[in-house]
């Protein structure tokens, strides 16, 4: 059976809204896997909200916003007892 653009559409309109911004960026991965696009560096095939990530990033870390390994670490594991 050959999917077609009507049938992804339709699925698409039964997904709840906040699952819209995964599927966004799972068709934007395989149009970079597949697509006919190719580069020798990977940079050059960022989207734009990666970009934006790497940007905001460069930011923090200029402006000392960065924290050390071990107490990143510590972070993430409370975040996460939190939720238990």
């Amino acid at each position: 059976m050959q999917i077609t653009v009507k049938e992804i559409n339709k699925n698409l309109e039964s997904l709840p809204k906040e699952l819209f911004e995964q599927v966004n960026d799972y068709i934007d991965f395989l149009k970079s896997k597949y697509g006919k696009v190719h580069s020798e560096d990977w940079a050059e095939n960022l989207f734009d909200h990666q970009i934006e990530s790497v940007k905001q990033g460069l930011e923090d870390v200029k402006k000392g916003r960065t924290l050390n390994h071990d107490t990143a670490i510590n972070r993430i594991q409370d975040y996460i007892n939190s939720k238990k």
